[in-house]
């Protein structure tokens, strides 16, 4: 097509093909995209037809943002905003307001990308446009609490947990037959459960969505939906795991050209590299990515930079944890808004940990757990018990120490309910045990004492003589022991027990087989 144009001096056929191939090549090399697209920008400038130059422009302007440069599209989106409003092109205006909110969204800057996806949506609704309304609402959600956004402040909306119960994003690419949109949304849903700990229902989620990638050859997505399942392996505590997924989506995206997406799976990868025992490797591969995807000099770095800059900042801090540099961790993401961020402010915590500061290792976890139960984010909240019960051996507070850890184990075991991968599961359970370890076998004493509703041996031996309508003279008599401390364990049975008469004490007490001292058949020893 783009030949006979050519060939005819059909400047409007042209263009019509070279957006057309732009379009087509966006998902399976990024490079040749861009050439089209620039080409057909220049076409629609020597047309002078506004409506061609705007779209173009927004082409132009998204190929920049998956280029990992959003500042250099974010004008191209501007200036194609201003001719649809100045023509009155509702639906330009709406899909170019999408547009600038993605544009925003890669640049790190979830607040303004929130609220111009909530304006498209407004757009999108009244367009009776369910194509760009269900692409509108997935990116809505993932500016809000998610694996995508833990390395920046995430926005808040109270439309968010609407979204992801509903699923409508999906439920509208479903109805409309937009199969390239349900993987798109799928991920996407899937990777802000995952962030709250539904793993159970992101799991089956992210698979559905790569089951549908697979099926239209759409790499990008492809790689999207295997990041997000790298991330619930590693939320996990299955780093072998994670490493398929990941060095899969790596791949995808090392051969699109994206240089968002090299960066957006290099940084989960490199984790699981570390945490499978590679820092090296993994050291290496943050390494390559920053020569791959450099950025431009009016860009700033680390975790204020773009959302793939932030996520590559962290997963340093995380690389440098596992090769026991503390100091370097913090340093990889000094900056970063503790107090908006709770993965910050953990990662922060793990490090002071490390270097024994064991009062800032507690203010950072009070910021990460108020931040966490904000954002719902229960795959941190038990995490955060288990440092908080590393700080307490530090401290030698031994039972306190025991209680956070006992939460985190709760908590955590809690998030698995459900999931149907066994080796996950398994691996998960191992995780815990490691981070926050479980109380130790009870002695037989302590065995023996947790059966009898926790009476002590004493106080078992007062019950089994109530059974035998003793007194507690005659108790104090059998027992030698004084009156008054025979009072004393009458009460603390009671109380124990939940009882408030002695007759309810006599009558567990021949439940449970009790006998009294000096008898042969006691179920007890000690």
């Amino acid at each position: 097509a783009l030949e006979v144009a050519r060939a005819g001096g059909d400047r409007q056929g042209e263009w019509r093909a070279l957006h057309a191939l732009g379009m087509l090549w966006a998902a399976r090399d990024y490079q040749r995209a861009g050439r089209f697209r620039e080409d057909a920008l220049a076409v629609a400038r020597t047309i002078d037809d506004p409506a061609l130059v705007a779209h173009s422009l927004n082409r132009v302007g998204n190929w920049y943002v998956n280029r990992e440069r959003p500042q250099e599209g974010i004008p191209h989106h501007d200036e194609a905003l201003a001719i649809f409003e100045r023509a009155g092109d509702e639906r330009g205006v709406a899909e170019t307001v999408d547009l600038l909110a993605m544009a925003y969204h890669l640049a790190g800057e979830q607040e303004a990308s929130s609220a111009l996806y909530e304006r498209s949506i407004e757009l999108f609704t009244a367009l009776d446009d369910r194509r760009g309304l269900a692409n509108a609402l997935g990116v809505f959600v993932l500016c809000g609490p998610s694996h995508q956004t833990s390395a920046g402040p995430a926005a808040t909306s109270s439309q968010t947990e609407e979204v992801l119960s509903s699923e409508r994003p999906v439920r509208l690419a479903s109805e409309i037959g937009w199969r390239a949109g349900e993987a798109f949304t799928r991920y996407l849903l899937a990777d802000c459960l995952a962030w709250r700990g539904e793993y159970a229902r992101a799991l089956r989620i992210a698979r559905e969505s790569l089951s549908i990638a697979l099926e239209l050859e759409h790499l990008e997505w492809q790689s999207g939906a295997r990041r997000v399942l790298g991330h619930i392996a590693l939320d996990l505590c299955a780093p072998h795991e994670a490493l398929a997924p990941l060095e899969s989506a790596h791949a995808v995206a090392r051969r699109l050209g994206s240089a968002t997406w090299t960066r957006w799976t290099g940084a989960p990868l490199a984790i699981a590299l570390a945490r499978a025992g590679h820092p090296e490797r993994a050291t290496g591969l943050l390494d390559e990515v920053d020569r791959l995807v450099a950025s431009p000099s009016d860009v700033s770095s680390g975790v204020h930079g773009t959302l793939g800059q932030q996520q590559l900042a962290f997963a340093r801090a995380e690389v440098m944890l596992t090769r026991d540099d503390p100091v370097g961790a913090l340093a990889a993401i000094d900056g970063a808004d503790r107090g908006r961020v709770p993965r910050a402010a953990l990662l922060s915590a793990r490090a002071l940990v490390e270097l024994q500061r064991w009062d800032e290792a507690t203010e950072a976890l009070d910021l990460a757990r108020a931040g966490s139960r904000q954002q719902n984010a229960r795959s941190l909240l038990w995490r955060i018990d288990a440092v908080q019960g590393a700080v307490h051996l530090g401290m030698r507070q031994r039972l306190e120490a025991r209680r956070s850890f006992d939460a985190a184990r709760a908590a955590a075991f809690d998030l698995v309910t459900g999931v149907d991968d066994a080796t996950l599961v398994a691996a998960f359970r191992a995780g815990v045990d490691q981070v926050a370890p479980p109380p130790p076998e009870p002695t037989i004493s302590q065995a023996t004492k947790a059966a009898y509703g926790g009476l002590t041996r004493r106080e078992r031996d007062t019950a089994a003589l109530i059974a035998q309508g003793k007194s507690n003279r005659a108790i104090a008599r059998a027992l030698g022991i004084g009156e008054r401390t025979v009072e004393g364990y009458v009460a603390a049975a009671l109380a124990k027990l939940g009882f408030e008469s002695r007759a309810q004490i006599a009558v567990w007490a021949a439940e449970q087989g009790l006998s009294a001292p000096g008898t042969t058949g006691s179920p007890y020893t000690s």
